[in-house]
């Protein structure tokens, strides 16, 4: 079988690719290592309740909003029920040592109003980074459709200024740096090192509106199956590529799977982290200072994550979520020990996405770079006795600062799974288990979508941003180049 491009990896990135790219006339085959296609997002079901494993919520799903125009061009949006999120605040944050907590709504009038509401003294400088993060948001190609923005494949902005940076000019008052700096966590990269620009790139879709969807990732994952279906995409599942093929002329020939069937093709986008990609290539293929450059990549750090099932869902996590942390301090690696020093996030899983499912809660930590050092040439279904000790202990301490975060807990839960940083590695096939894969950093500069080699592109979290609307972006910027950046751009406008 030939095809024109082969995608390798099936999570949203390649799901998006490989739609757009049938969508334009091309014959698309889609490889994923794992069972099923989008592993990261479908979630599991333990103890008859549903967890979202990727997919918590969203920004810019509202009507006419940016992601939502990609959905519908994708094929999506028939096919999903969008659940808002509360407006009025969408995340509850707090800081333990100081008692202060703010609900933080979207829309940004709404959030200039509750900012000011809390800091009445602080105008200017509230006005003035709402303003920058909404200016630098509409900059960004495929977030803004205008053609213009593409004269080169990266977005610009991103060495500099880091947020902290920004907002050390604009203010004094450490609280409200901490307000604004805390949705760092959807990204996972520090305010000292991230730059400004992809801090807006990401938080400015959740200033303009949040939304689940019903069903949560497990109903995002039929619809993208029912799309592949109907555009006739051959999906390969349950083995993963042991390499890309070249022929004589450096380019993509074909993909050999780790059975040893051969995939022709003329053309290849991988969605895999950089690391990865890397072991699927010739050393010949790139120059020693690009391989480099791609092994040195940094990634986010990891997480412990702690799945609970409860008797009924607290009244303070309907439609919102809750975001704890230690102080105002955001700097530095947020592993901070014990653990309840460490920044906390809990969410619900909606129960309404079909008859019968049972509430539930999602608790999640950083976890340590080196914590699961000694049992980390195991995999997952044979780890040895001390690390099924050491993750107890991870569960328990995760269940008890939950339990004192939310008290309307106290004799609720009943049964907590928990998920350390390999679990995370063995199930997302990354070096470390990493949140949110290759950070993108002040100083570090992360691969493009064109490769040196022909007709070899790349998508993914690690080329623009991570989440959802980061993996979409990635997977319309990659098409743009194959199809043509205009003529892309004018097909999606039809949906805004």
């Amino acid at each position: 079988m030939k095809y024109d491009f082969v995608v390798i990896g099936a999570g949203v990135s390649g799901l998006s690719t490989a739609i757009i790219l049938a969508q334009n006339g091309y014959h698309v085959a889609l490889v994923e290592k794992a069972k099923k296609p989008a592993p990261l997002i479908r979630g599991f079901t333990r103890h008859g309740v549903y967890f979202d494993t990727g997919f918590h919520y969203t920004g810019s799903l509202g009507d006419g909003e940016i992601l939502d125009a990609l959905f519908h061009y994708l094929g999506l949006s028939d096919r999903l029920e969008k659940v808002p999120f509360e407006p009025d605040g969408f995340d509850l944050i707090r800081c333990r040592s100081t008692g202060f907590e703010l609900r933080f709504p979207y829309g940004y009038e709404r959030i200039r109003e509750r900012l000011l509401e809390a800091f009445p003294h602080e105008s200017r400088a509230i006005n003035e980074y709402l303003q920058t993060v909404k200016d630098t948001f509409n900059s960004f190609p495929y977030l803004n459709l205008n053609p213009d923005l593409l004269d080169s494949g990266a977005p610009k902005g991103l060495n500099g200024p880091s947020l902290k940076d920004f907002l050390d000019r604009l203010t004094t008052n450490e609280a409200l740096k901490w307000v604004l700096s805390i949705h760092c966590l959807l990204h996972g990269v520090p305010p000292e090192e991230a730059p400004l620009a992809f801090h807006a790139c990401i938080a400015g879709s959740y200033y303009e509106s949040v939304h689940g969807i019903k069903g949560g990732g497990r109903s995002l994952t039929k619809a993208y199956e029912s799309q592949l279906e109907k555009l006739g995409v051959d999906v390969y599942c349950g083995q993963g590529v042991s390499e890309i093929i070249f022929s004589p002329d450096t380019s993509p020939a074909g993909i050999r799977l780790q059975d040893g069937e051969i995939l022709n093709c003329r053309g290849c986008i991988s969605t895999v982290h950089p690391i990865e990609f890397l072991n699927l290539v010739p050393t010949s293929a790139f120059r020693p200072a690009y391989r480099k450059r791609l092994m040195q990549l940094e990634d986010t750090i990891p997480a412990h994550i702690l799945y609970l099932a409860i008797r009924a869902a607290p009244e303070m996590l309907t439609r919102n979520n809750l975001v704890v942390t230690s102080d105002w301090d955001l700097t530095g690696l947020w592993d901070k020990d014990p653990l309840n020093n460490r920044p906390l996030y809990v969410c619900s899983s909606l129960p309404e996405d079909s008859k019968g499912t049972r509430p539930g809660l999602i608790g999640i930590v950083p976890a340590s770079r080196n914590e699961t050092d000694p049992w980390s040439q195991s995999m997952t279904g044979k780890r040895p006795q001390d690390y099924h000790q050491f993750k107890d202990k991870i569960a328990f301490k995760l269940r008890q600062y939950i339990e004192r975060s939310i008290p309307e807990l106290a004799g609720n839960i009943e049964h907590a799974e928990c998920a350390t940083a390999l679990t995370l590695r063995d199930f997302t096939h990354t070096p470390i288990g990493s949140l949110y894969g290759v950070k993108h950093r002040i100083g570090q500069y992360n691969p493009l979508p064109l490769t040196k080699a022909k007709n070899l592109f790349l998508a993914g979290q690690a080329i623009v941003a991570p989440g959802i609307m980061g993996a979409i972006i990635s997977a319309f910027l990659v098409c743009g180049f194959i199809i043509g950046h205009k003529q892309l751009l004018n097909q999606i406008q039809k949906y805004r």
